[in-house]
């Protein structure tokens, strides 16, 4: 991976909203990366991400010395949730805050991701389009289990419920990693679902063909989600690794 560089873009719009919940970073001297959608069901959502997006890397950066990847990923999420549970309770309306969280740091030779929540992530690799990342909602779970089928799960209220994000406290489990080796021409892309609810993978297939440059991509992304009529904010970082 040592010859493999590093091209990145990053695109948010509030779109219909009243005000911008979603929060990225942009980290290139540590390459960490990372997506977060407050949610507008919960108390101050804008400023649960924002504190996702300061937690977040500067726990990892820490951690990553003295922690094996995976480890070091899963602890920062908690930090983050931990603080934000801790936020929550320190409104005077005693409402909890929330955010989704989708993170990737590069390191030893891999890139981890790790998630919680719908803000999704994609590994671009040729043709192939592949989710690396689980939706932490209602609907997905009773999908998986055999309760709904999957067009039952997308047209349910329960699709916009989740049961895993930052500033859960009945959280009984962590968050998911999942490593992948990258590879020249692979294209990482983190987005909250104002855009993924719009832009499906054959899009993104496509598209990365049509551009080259990660910043004329994910503007490009963004502005297909909105033209579909996504009243969400839209927010996608979008992580391109070449030869030199």
């Amino acid at each position: 991976m040592a010859d493999l560089v590093v091209s990145v873009g990053a695109r948010t719009a509030q779109g219909k909203r009243s005000n911008n919940e979603d929060a990225f970073v942009v980290d290139a001297d540590h390459e960490i990366y990372l997506v977060a959608d407050g949610m507008g069901g919960q108390e101050a959502g804008e400023e649960a991400s924002k504190l996702a997006a300061e937690i977040i890397p500067t726990a990892l950066t820490n951690r990553l010395g003295h922690e094996e990847p995976d480890k070091a990923v899963s602890h920062a999420l908690d930090e983050a949730n931990r603080a934000i549970i801790a936020a929550g309770l320190r409104q005077t309306s005693q409402r909890r805050m929330g955010t989704t969280a989708v993170v990737a740091v590069r390191t030893r030779d891999q890139v981890f991701v790790g998630s919680l929540g719908d803000s999704r992530a994609y590994l671009i690799r040729g043709d192939e389009v592949r989710q690396l990342t689980v939706d932490h909602t209602v609907a997905n779970a009773l999908a998986n289990n055999g309760t709904l089928t999957r067009e039952q799960a997308r047209q349910s209220p329960f699709n916009n419920v989740l049961y895993k994000f930052l500033g859960c406290a009945e959280m009984t489990d962590g968050p998911d990693i999942v490593p992948f080796t990258p590879e020249a021409g692979d294209r990482l892309l983190l987005a909250s679902d104002g855009l993924t609810n719009h832009v499906h993978p054959e899009d993104l297939a496509r598209t990365a063909k049509q551009f080259p440059r990660p910043q004329d991509w994910v503007d490009h992304l963004v502005e297909l989600a909105l033209q579909r009529g996504s009243r969400d904010n839209v927010t996608c970082v979008a992580v391109v690794f070449s030869r030199e």
